[in-house]
């Protein structure tokens, strides 16, 4: 089953260059990022440009399949970001256990 967009001759490929205008501001932020947490929530951000974009392309491609890649790529982009939370908690407490013991006298 084939279903016409409507305005999809311009619609899709202005939200393509929004998608790469968005992509190119999250890879400065990745790169210019102050801090290990920046730059993760940008990587987190860039997978889910990534996943609007393959999204995008089952539009353009009237594919269902690639509707799927979208779907697998957010599941490890979660996975990815939540062993990125517990290596931070792990840094956090181990930041935390050495700032009590300097503060000790």
């Amino acid at each position: 089953m084939i279903v016409e967009l409507a305005g999809a001759a311009w619609v899709l490929p202005v939200a393509a260059l929004l998608l790469v205008a968005s992509a190119l501001l999250i890879l400065y932020r990745l790169l210019r990022g102050p801090g290990h947490p920046d730059r993760v929530v940008a990587l987190d951000a860039l997978t889910l440009v990534a996943v609007a974009s393959m999204a995008l392309a089952a539009l353009f491609r009237v594919q269902a399949v690639l509707l799927d890649v979208a779907v697998l790529l957010a599941l490890m982009s979660f996975i990815g970001t939540t062993a990125f939370v517990f290596l931070f908690r792990k840094e956090s407490a181990e930041h935390e256990a050495r700032n009590e013991k300097e503060k000790e006298p």
